[in-house]
């Protein structure tokens, strides 16, 4: 499975100027769906910023280090629990995206996506900005 994280050209807004778009997309796997979905739909909610992703990987640390029990953490419709045994992405505008198996995922998992995230972030918005993850 791989994401990218890249940009979309949105064209010219009259007062913005130049306009640039979040295009993260999951290939190559079977659970591309599942990756689009719980993970690359999510993204733009949950960590908009380097220090968004920065306190995600600090409550990672937190839980893998066995300093929290549980964190529950997200935005704007979205929760992320983390524990021990992983990560689960609930998308609460939809309550068949609640709580399902599809939404888990390891804390490994998480850690390699917000730091491809926030290398992604920290790039220049242009359509040449591109980070891969594999996972």
């Amino acid at each position: 499975m791989k994401l990218v994280f890249s940009y979309l050209d949105g064209g010219t807004h009259p007062a913005a100027g130049h306009v640039f778009h979040w295009h993260p997309i999951a290939i190559g796997g079977v659970d591309v769906p599942r990756y689009n979905r719980y993970v690359c739909g999510v993204l733009g909610a949950i960590a908009q910023t380097i220090e968004d992703c920065d306190r995600l990987l600090s409550f990672l640390s937190a839980v893998e280090g066995g300093l929290e029990q549980e964190v529950e953490t997200g935005g704007n419709d979205v929760t992320l629990t983390l524990t021990r045994e992983g990560v689960q992405v609930d998308i609460e505008a939809n309550e068949d995206w609640v709580g399902t198996e599809e939404g888990h995922f390891s804390l490994r998992e998480w850690k390699l996506i917000l730091e491809g995230w926030k290398r992604f972030l920290a790039m220049p918005q242009a359509k040449e900005s591109v980070v891969e993850v594999f996972l």
